[in-house]
C-alpha cells in the first residue's frame, strides 16, 4: 500500500508525491529510531490519512536528508530518486506553508 500526498498550488493545481511500496522498506529501518522522530511517527501514521503541517514539512525534509547520507555512508542500496522526490516535496510544502494532506490506497 502506498501513501499519496498532495498540497494546494493555487486555486485548482495541487503538487502531489507518492510513498510507494519500493521505498517503505528503507524507511522501516530507521523506525523508532531517536534521530528521525518525525519520519517513526509518520510510519506509525502511515494509513492513518495524516495532514502534515509545514513545520512537519521541514522537519522530516532534514530527516530524509539526514536518512539519505546515512545510508550513503553505510553503502546500502535505495531507491534514492524517490527518498529525492520525497524530500523536495516537503521542502517545498514547507517553504510554501501549505499543509500535506494524504490518502492511502
Amino acid at each position: 500500500m502506498s501513501l499519496n500526498m498532495y498540497y494546494k498550488r493555487g486555486m485548482i493545481r495541487k503538487a502531489r508525491c507518492q510513498i510507494s511500496d519500493d521505498i517503505l522498506p528503507t524507511l522501516y529501518q530507521i523506525h523508532n529510531n531517536a534521530k528521525f522522530p518525525q519520519l517513526t511517527w509518520l510510519i506509525d501514521t502511515l494509513y492513518d490519512n495524516p495532514q502534515i503541517q509545514p513545520e512537519i514539512a521541514s522537519a522530516l525534509a532534514s530527516e530524509m536528508e539526514a536518512l539519505e547520507k546515512l545510508i550513503l555512508s553505510l553503502h546500502l542500496p535505495f531507491p534514492r530518486l524517490s527518498l529525492q522526490k520525497i524530500h523536495t516535496f516537503f521542502i517545498e510544502a514547507a517553504t510554501n506553508q501549505q499543509t500535506i494532506y494524504t490518502v492511502s490506497d
